[in-house]
């Protein structure tokens, strides 16, 4: 009789011993892949937006749906470098604004995601709009002589939007959409051969896709005016616009 309630008692053990050995097992495999989960999440959080911080300083960070939403100042000279920075740590820019915070740095919005796409192709024709001179930023106040740029946006699909402020609407037509329009490639660094072999090459339309069906370098066609809308600030009537644009 003592005999069969010790072996039972030890059977007893033996069960109890390997759930608890089985739950504490399972527990700890549990926290190991929690652990890798996590830092591998922050490992890729932190590729684009630490060597961002390392070139740019401080940088406001908000995670979306659809990406990361950045938001910090950078040189206008620099924003092909920055965007391809980006890229270069296997992030993409999904969305960017770019807007006028002064006469050498503009302030930046933007989302990134892993979600690769090929936004790449517009970061030149973004510097070229970007460079001195190219545009007419905003830096004060408004004035009779341009229509003046505010700021740009993309989601680097087949457009981009200028978005300005004028006190004349037409001064957008006479002053502004020439300048946008003749932001085109580089003939030095375009390869002559391949216009020469084209037929009816027609040198007016050098900066269209009519001639150059992967240029990336240039701006493709006139600028569309999408809306403006009219306000009124010290007395004067001021129209803010946007301009719709092909690249």
């Amino acid at each position: 009789m003592i005999r069969n309630v010790s072996l039972v008692l030890l059977v007893l053990f033996s069960i109890l011993s390997s759930s608890v050995f089985n739950d504490s097992a399972s527990l700890i495999f549990a926290q190991e892949v929690v652990s890798e989960d996590a830092s591998k999440e922050d490992k890729t959080k932190c590729t684009a937006l630490e060597a961002l911080k390392r070139t740019y300083g401080n940088i406001m960070a908000m995670e979306e749906e659809k990406g990361i939403k950045l938001t910090f100042s950078v040189p206008y000279t620099e924003i092909n470098a920055m965007l391809t920075l980006v890229v270069g740590n296997n992030w993409y820019p999904k969305h960017l604004s770019i807007c006028g915070a002064g006469s050498e740095k503009a302030a930046i919005s933007m989302v990134i995601s892993q979600e690769e796409n090929d936004a790449f192709r517009r970061f030149k024709v973004l510097q070229k709009l970007c460079l001195p001179g190219a545009l007419p930023w905003k830096d004060g106040k408004l004035d009779n002589k341009q229509a003046y740029v505010t700021s740009i946006e993309t989601d680097f699909g087949k457009d981009f939007c200028i978005i300005g402020e004028t006190l004349k609407s037409g001064l957008i037509f006479t002053t502004l959409t020439p300048r946008i329009t003749s932001i085109g490639a580089d003939l030095e660094n375009l390869d002559s051969e391949r216009f020469s072999s084209k037929k009816n090459f027609d040198r007016k339309k050098m900066f269209t896709r009519e001639t150059y069906e992967d240029n990336d370098t240039g701006i493709n066609g006139q600028p569309f005016f999408e809306r403006g809308t009219y306000y009124y600030s010290d007395n004067d009537r001021y129209m803010v616009f946007t301009l719709r644009c092909q690249w």
